[in-house]
């Protein structure tokens, strides 16, 4: 007719009478009455800190005065996480909607409420310990220098170099990070037909840099693909109105005019392109090897030019010269000296007879 139940110091037992919550037995000795009653209980260690019952909301919403004195509750609202401390440190994070028993007595228990929708981001002071806890209920993210972060939760938001969390018990964010560093993209192999149908093979480079990452993000998808398609409308729209002559004549200001064109489409969408430059033109073969006999015939037309100059020049200097010896006979003499000189330089043995006179009128012997 009675039972008795003995209830350890670290153990509470739920009594239940006719399947009925009938209370909660502190550490003791009972004897129950037990004839035609029904009676069961339930165990629980607590040193396992949470209640692991199907009677927990009974006692929650009908025992209010058993639930004070033997637990700690914790109740989340739809839009509300819960910090749990154990001993001052953190130890869980309770999502939203949720009702939880801790015991009292084990461990000292304590905890904090949050709105996550007015307070998504988690504070500074709470990311390092949060990252410790295996079930933390927020996403991190940690932006380095150069980059910056765009969260998107209930709209978009940027973030500047840092660690950072957000809450996802209500609506997972999302984090994106872009560069902000200046970046190049390569434009190759463009073939563009010119205004004279000739067909060009061009390759385009170009730097740029992101200033304003959410007009960049909301305004359009992929940076460097719109900067890509951009550069080659320009590239095209350019080569296009020109002739061969004037690419090859132009190119700088075939620069300047894609980059003015490129520059004013991509300050729209919080980009500035710093440097586009064309890096190579190249041509069709048989167009090349036109190209390589014109210059080769204007290069041997100026030789040929700077040629005939300085036989006219040759000539000239030696009419002069006759024109002086006509008129001076000591001048004649004395070209014919120049002469004996530079014969008597090349030979071995020079035999004269009857004086310089005899030398350069009469006979000469060279051995």
């Amino acid at each position: 007719m009675f039972r008795r139940v003995l209830v350890g110091d670290n153990e509470l037992v739920i009594l239940i009478r006719k399947r009925r919550f009938a209370g909660i037995l502190a550490p003791g000795e009972y004897f129950l009455f037990t004839l035609g009653r029904g009676v069961e209980i339930e165990r629980h260690n607590i040193k396992s800190l949470i209640l692991a019952s199907d009677w927990t909301d009974t006692i929650l919403r009908q025992h209010a005065e058993l639930a004070a004195r033997f637990f700690i509750a914790i109740e989340t609202a739809e839009s509300q996480v819960a910090l749990v401390y154990l001993d001052g440190r953190l130890s869980r994070v309770i999502p939203p909607a949720t009702r939880v028993l801790y015991f009292r007595g084990a461990v000292q228990v304590t905890f904090a409420l949050i709105d996550v929708r007015a307070e998504p981001e988690v504070p500074t002071r709470l990311v390092a310990s949060l990252a410790r806890v295996v079930e933390n209920r927020a996403a991190f993210a940690v932006i380095e220098e150069g980059k910056r972060g765009l969260v998107y939760i209930d709209g978009l938001r940027q973030v500047e170099p840092g660690s950072y969390a957000f809450w996802n018990a209500v609506q997972a964010p999302r984090i994106e990070v872009l560069e902000m560093r200046p970046q190049s993209v390569e434009v190759p192999g463009q073939e563009i037909l010119t205004r004279d149908k000739v067909t060009l093979r061009v390759n385009l480079s170009a730097v740029y840099e992101i200033f304003d990452p959410v007009t960049a993000r909301t305004r359009v998808k992929d940076v460097d693909a719109h900067l890509y398609r951009t550069l080659q409308i320009a590239l095209r729209q350019t080569l296009g109105k020109r002739t061969l002559e004037e690419v090859l004549a132009e190119k700088a200001d075939i620069d300047e005019t894609v980059s003015g064109a490129v520059r004013r489409e991509m300050e729209t969408y919080g980009v500035r392109v710093s440097a586009i430059a064309i890096k190579d033109i190249i041509l069709p073969g048989d167009i090349r090897d036109i190209l390589n006999q014109v210059v080769t015939a204007e290069k041997q037309a100026q030789a040929n030019l700077i040629r005939r100059r300085e036989e006219t020049a040759a000539t000239r200097s030696l009419l002069n010269t006759a024109k002086l010896m006509e008129d001076n006979p000591l001048l004649v003499r004395l070209k014919e000296l120049e002469t004996l000189e530079k014969v008597a330089e090349k030979v071995g043995k020079l035999t004269v007879y009857g004086g310089v006179d005899g030398l350069l009128a009469r006979t000469i012997k060279l051995t």
